[in-house]
Order: structure tokens, then sequence, then C-alpha cells
């Protein structure tokens, strides 16, 4: 780049008039030659600079957007000269390449007109309950989820036993677990509540002191209330749901990859159906046909 600007300073002139270019201001006597560089035949005018400079760029920004400007069209127009001269024999080859590559363009516009116009991504949870229970074997978990809640509070708590034994009522009305509750935050005490929402196990057992030991199966078979103990510190949690690995992933986990699927297979439904519509209409109007290649080269 550094050849580059060296031929940049002999237009110096140029760039201390940026500031009136960007304001589209310039000078009477400059008006009559209005180009700024040159690559053998190809040439960049002061307008296609005055056409791209974002407006309200005045001072030294004015300027620097213009050196760069330049600096990526002299780059550009070179490297488009020396592919010419490399790839001249591969001039047939690139033309079909970008043809085609227009053609794709196109053809994808008229897939997105269609799309935009019939797509509705307002499937029922019906619809998406339909295709959980015919699929349920491509939601197979990999990791193993669960529903629960802990409870932290210090070991020396003396009203240990009643604790727990309002902890096992709040599981059976709302007005019991919002006593619980309330104890729980009048006390100052740690409780996490997932009873509503499937988490990891290895994310719900960060909470326990057996995190460190990995082996979290003693606790998941067992029902109601458990207990442990850590230092200073005591534990009552439950597990009020248990989805393990290898298990068919609960709907609730999987309804928004379902929603994907179906908007997936609807915009296919809409491209496949459109496809076959103008390809019948084509026929029928005599616009298309197909010839018996067979008997024209008899």
């Amino acid at each position: 780049m550094s050849i580059i600007m060296q031929h940049l300073t002999k237009i110096s002139l140029f760039f201390a008039m940026a500031t009136m270019v960007a304001c589209q201001e310039l000078p009477d006597y400059m008006v009559g030659s209005n180009t700024v560089a040159r690559v053998g035949k190809k040439e960049l005018n002061i307008s296609e600079i005055q056409a791209a400079t974002p407006a309200g760029l005045t001072g030294a920004d004015s300027i620097s957007f213009t050196k760069l400007y330049i600096d990526k069209w002299l780059v550009r127009q070179l490297k488009l000269e020396e592919a010419e001269q490399l790839f001249s024999e591969a001039e047939t080859d690139i033309e079909r390449l970008v043809e085609d590559y227009r053609q794709s363009l196109l053809m994808r516009k008229v897939d997105q007109h269609h799309i935009d116009e019939q797509l509705s991504e307002d499937f029922s949870e019906q619809d998406i309950a339909d295709y959980y229970n015919s699929h349920k074997a491509n939601f197979t978990l990999d990791r193993t989820l669960v529903k629960g809640r802990i409870l932290c509070f210090d070991d020396d708590y003396r009203q240990a036993k009643k604790l727990k034994e309002q902890m096992a009522k709040a599981s059976t009305s709302a007005t019991a677990d919002k006593q619980f509750t309330d104890i729980c935050e009048k006390n100052d005490f740690l409780l996490i509540d997932n009873r509503t929402e499937w988490v990891n196990l290895a994310d719900f057992v960060t909470h326990l002191p057996i995190a460190h030991t990995k082996d979290y199966s003693n606790i998941l078979d067992r029902l109601g209330i458990q207990e442990m103990k850590d230092n200073n510190a005591r534990y009552y949690f439950e597990l009020t749901s248990v989805c393990r690995k290898g298990n068919v992933a609960p709907l609730e986990i999987v309804a928004d990859n379902i929603r994907r699927i179906l908007i997936t297979q609807r915009r296919s439904e809409i491209i496949k159906n459109h496809e076959q519509s103008i390809v019948s209409s084509a026929f029928e109007s005599g616009h298309a046909r197909i010839y018996d290649v067979d008997k024209k080269n008899k």
C-alpha cells in the first residue's frame, strides 16, 4: 500500500479540497477537470467520490475518507486487470459462473417473494405436539434434565426440623408455598427454585456439596426431600421431575426446535407448489414443451 500512497501524494491538491467535495462544493476552475485517478482506460471521477462520501463528513475525516476510497479503487482496478491477464483463457468459464450465480440469485428472490406472501409461522400447540409425537426418536436427550429446588441455610438453625416439614408442605398449596418462601426470605436463606423449568442435572447440583464428585446417580431415584451437610451449611433439596439421558426430551424443551422445523418444511412446500404450478401452466399454454430427443435423432 505504501507505493500507492506515494502516488496519492501527487494529487494532494485534490485532498486539500476534500471537505468541499463532501459538501458538494467545488470551485469553478475544477469543474472541467473531473478525473481524480486512472488505471488504463478506467477513470475515477470526482462525482463518484461525492456520491460515496457520507453526509456531514468534513475536514480531516473527509480527507481520510477520500484517500481510502481512491486507494481501494486503484487496488480494485489493478487486481481486475491482473485477473484478466492471468485468466483470459478461462474467461468463458468465468462468464458462465457469473451467469449461473446471477440466475441463482434471481431464483432465490422469486422463491423468497412467494415465501413472504404465503408463509405463516403461527403454528398451533397441537401442530407442534403432533410433530413431536410422530418424531420422538429424533429428540433423544444427551444429558439428564431435572426440575426441583434447593434450600441452603446455616447448620445451627434451631428450627431445621420444622423448616423441612414446611418445605414438604409447600408443595401442597400456593398458601403453604408462600409461607415457606417468606420464611426463607426473612432468614436470608438461599432458595433456588427450578420447579417450573427443566435444567441440566449438572447445573442443578452445582449448588450442592456433591458437585465435585460428578456422581449424581444416588440422588435421582429418591423421592421427597433429601438432606446434605457441608462445613457449617445444611441443604434441603427435592427433585420434582427427572428426565434421564437417553430418554425422549420433554416437549417444552424441543418445542422451539420443532417450530423451526415446521417453518422449514412449510418454506419447502411453498417453493415446490409454486414450481409445480408454473411448470403446469407453461405446458398447458404451450409456452413450454419437452421434445422427444430419440425421434429427432432418427
